[in-house]
């Protein structure tokens, strides 16, 4: 007996919700693990040049918070905003105000540093649950694993995941606007013009990047999808997403004008001067290739193989007659852009571009989405090959064994890395001694520092000075206040230089390397650049500790004899 022809929709429509509820079962298992196996590593993760100044500000802001709940209108005063909302206020405020608030709620149970660093942690797991189902939603659910473990498995990303600074949550708000816009394509209600322009809106409101996000989607409609309702979609979110980033920046809710013009001076031609040490020189800014350089450098061969091999695929689904591969192939355009525009955007030559692969950090969401659909066309290919060769049960684990081969050498460079993974290189430039050999920069941003902390605790004397590089005090004064170095230790300051850590009552002492106890010397060449004292100072001396991979010193203290 046939069933009745309304019940075949049916059928579909439960294969459907079935379908859907295990790709959301398999999305929330793996921001989960995400979520944990980020926790599990925090604790090995140096603090950051960055940190500080975020931490400082989102204790501040999350204060505010706390002052508008009891007295909103004093809380909106100019003097009340400015006192609240002056730090930091180079940047936009939004992961900071989430971080804050994660904060208050996490330090109950965690320590202060795990705590600052949980919000941008939990971003990640949103995102990494957000990637697997959009790669899914064109490729399938082994193509959005793929993409999920090319991600954390680059050993870049996954260090700065960790962090309580702005970059990750920079590239997931970059990555989660293209994703809605994604998702939301064939819908023309105006409710999601609407809640595209809030959600850029809030994107500008985590830092600037997000700036580039609309352009990037308009070329893609004018490209693979000439709809008005598309191009109306981005002109409704252009004029909603600049009133809600000024609505989400207390900061920006006096002197509206003056305020705004000195953050897009201090985003193009008023920011602080920083090189870049790339083959060899320090540059400033580098030439227009560095962000391609960089993210071949730093990206594993695997993944970049598999990234090219989606490209490739994308290439061929756009010409296919299938209008199912025709979609692929838009899908892969949209992944293909927002990998090159955040490379793009660094090859103007008008704006500051340094530290290493940090700027272009939403790029690696985009690479790793084209990572997952390579697989899915590698592994076509060689299902192709064992049926051509009447090996089809050889398939599946063929496909496995790719896969292991293609991820496998770059978790084993990382392991040996870790935790120091700001200074992995690719196998593509013959890993850190490769790179340095090339005159790629070993290491940036004192994560080193940490690993100096257990011998100076140990050894210093009371009230011993330890010198880092000019302008890197704040990391150790953080340390101090986290309990971490002895509250009795001095930490060098530069002429000049102020803490941020002053209304806590760590202030620092104006100090040079000569009139230091102990010297920590972090192998990032553009500080050496910038300061030669530090390799003049270094000549004939031995260090009493040496931190090193692959035969590469990334750190080194120095201890001197009073």
């Amino acid at each position: 007996m046939t069933a009745p022809s309304s019940a075949v929709p049916q059928i579909h429509t439960r294969d459907r919700a079935h379908t859907r509820l295990r790709h959301a079962v398999a999305a929330v298992a793996l921001a989960t693990l995400s979520l944990l196996l980020l926790l599990t590593t925090e604790p090995q993760i140096g603090l950051t040049w960055d940190e500080p100044a975020y931490i400082v500000a989102a204790r501040a802001y999350v204060g505010w918070f706390e002052r508008l709940a009891v007295d909103p209108g004093g809380a909106l005063q100019p003097d009340v905003i400015r006192r609240f909302w002056e730090a930091n206020h180079e940047h936009p405020p939004l992961d900071k105000i989430w971080s804050g608030m994660v904060w208050q709620f996490a330090r109950h149970f965690l320590d202060d540093l795990p705590a600052h660093r949980l919000g941008n942690i939990l971003l990640t797991a949103i995102a990494v649950g957000v990637l697997y189902g959009t790669v899914t939603s064109g490729f399938g659910g082994w193509a959005g694993v793929a993409a999920v473990v090319a991600l954390i498995t680059m050993p870049r990303f996954f260090f700065h995941a960790h962090l309580a600074a702005l970059d990750v949550p920079a590239a997931v708000a970059f990555f989660l606007v293209t994703a809605l816009f994604w998702h939301t394509r064939r819908r023309r209600s105006v409710a999601w013009d609407v809640a595209l322009g809030v959600a850029w809106g809030a994107a500008l409101a985590t830092k600037i990047n997000a700036l580039f996000v609309l352009p990037l989607l308009l070329v893609w409609i004018l490209a693979f999808a000439r709809r008005g309702f598309l191009i109306r979609r981005v002109i409704v979110a252009g004029g909603i997403g600049l009133p809600t980033f000024i609505a989400l920046w207390p900061w920006l809710y006096h002197d509206t004008l003056a305020r705004l013009i000195a953050y897009i001076r201090f985003i193009t031609v008023d920011h602080w001067k920083i090189a870049q040490w790339y083959f060899g020189e320090a540059l400033m800014p580098p030439p227009w290739h560095f962000p391609f350089v960089m993210l071949v450098a730093v990206t594993p061969l695997g993944i970049t193989f598999l990234a090219l091999a989606g490209v490739g695929l994308g290439i061929v689904a756009i010409r296919s007659d299938s209008s199912m591969q025709r979609e692929q192939g838009a899908q892969i355009a949209l992944w293909t852009l927002g990998a090159l525009v955040p490379l793009l955007a660094l090859t103007t030559g008008r704006t500051m571009v340094y530290d290493n692969e940090r700027l272009f950090m939403p790029a690696f969401f985009f690479v790793a989405a084209l990572a997952g659909s390579g697989l899915d066309a590698v592994g076509r290919w060689l299902r192709r090959w064992f049926e051509w060769r009447k090996w089809p049960h050889l398939a599946t684990p063929g496909v496995a064994l790719a896969g292991a081969l293609l991820f496998l050498p770059h978790l084993v460079i990382a392991a040996q890395m870790y935790p120091h993974l700001l200074s992995y290189y690719s196998e593509a430039v013959g890993g850190l001694r490769g790179a340095t050999r090339m005159g790629l920069e070993t290491t940036y941003w004192c994560e080193t520092y940490a690993v100096a902390l257990p011998y100076i605790n140990a050894r210093a004397a009371p009230g011993a000075v330890v010198w880092v590089e000019d302008w890197s005090h704040d990391v150790l004064l953080t340390y101090q206040f986290l309990g971490r170095l002895r509250p009795d230790v001095r930490v060098a300051l530069a002429p000049g230089a102020g803490s941020l850590f002053s209304r806590y009552g760590l202030e620092g002492t104006p100090a040079d390397i000569a009139d230091a106890d102990y010297v920590i010397v972090t192998y990032r060449q553009t500080g050496f650049a910038a300061h030669a004292k530090i390799e003049r100072w270094i000549v004939g001396r031995q260090p009493v500790l040496r931190l090193e991979r692959f035969g590469v010193p990334l750190m080194e203290l120095y201890e001197q004899e009073r």
